[in-house]
């Protein structure tokens, strides 16, 4: 009995450690592009947006890899490229650690500019002064016009300035003569978002980072729960959650590879049957 003890025992861990083994492979996988397809209305031209989300620079995310994941986002060729937060593993980073995990975006190229929005692991301030010279443009509850766009990047949701109000004046306040599209690190503002904003689009969630078949997914009965990864789509309004790009707390994802979100913008007359995801 005791031999078969020791037998089931060492089975289990033999699979424990496989399991563990394959999802730091995963993690460390080339992220794939997932395209999704959203009409926008007062759109004049398809728009090509280009999306990367929580690539937490660490010791499982050197600089060397996010420039790669730069490159990859370069040879889609995008209009707009926007970063949606936690630029950073765990908490607290000093100036100079978080310039260094921001350094690899100034490599970015999008015909109407690179914008970024703050994640709940981020420093606000930190952050603001490292994207100072790379060429991103930093969106902390403000909007800026990009082509034929105007975004509005919002403040982390979770942080202590409560920024859905803030948004929201931002949104009403935004020029009538282009569509809005709203950035946020969290899903969770797309319950409060108001028209004339189309889009929002966030991270945050990895996806829920590793899956496992016949595993229940923790908290899927919360909003965040409930939109991990994907297009959403509600009357007037969508939501794009990417699973985005590193880890945090373990170094490894199961059935979550990593991404890179590439959005066409389309005309919503021309939108077509063929609106939405390619997954």
């Amino acid at each position: 009995m005791k031999r078969w003890l020791l037998g089931f025992a060492g089975l289990l861990l033999a699979l424990g450690f496989g399991l563990a083994s394959y999802g730091v492979w995963e993690a460390q996988l080339a992220p794939q592009v997932v395209r999704y397809r959203v009409p926008i209305i007062g759109l004049q031209a398809p728009l090509r947006i280009v999306q990367l989300s929580d690539s937490h620079a660490g010791f499982d995310m050197p600089v060397a890899r996010l420039e790669r994941v730069v490159a990859q986002m370069n040879a889609l060729r995008p209009d707009i490229a926007v970063l949606t937060g936690d630029y950073i593993s765990g908490y607290g980073w000093s100036d100079a650690e978080t310039r260094a995990a921001l350094a690899p975006f100034a490599g970015l190229r999008a015909r109407f500019g690179a914008y970024a929005v703050l994640g709940n692991h981020d420093g606000a301030e930190a952050t603001r002064r490292g994207f100072v010279g790379t060429g991103v443009t930093f969106l902390r509850d403000a909007g800026v016009d990009a082509g034929p766009i105007h975004l509005i990047g919002s403040d982390d949701i979770a942080g202590p300035l409560h920024p859905v109000e803030k948004t929201r004046r931002l949104i009403r306040a935004a020029p009538g003569d282009r569509p809005v599209i709203v950035l946020a690190h969290e899903a969770d503002f797309f319950q409060w978002l108001i028209p004339p904003a189309q889009l929002l689009i966030a991270g945050h969630t990895h996806g829920g980072q590793i899956l496992l078949p016949f595993v229940p997914t923790p908290g899927r009965e919360t909003y965040q729960g409930s939109h991990l990864r994907g297009l959403y789509v509600e009357p007037g309004q969508s939501l794009i959650v990417s699973s985005g790009l590193g880890t945090s707390i373990l170094p490894m994802r199961i059935g979550v590879p990593p991404e890179i979100v590439e959005i066409t913008l389309v005309p919503a007359y021309s939108a077509g049957r063929n609106s939405g995801t390619d997954r």
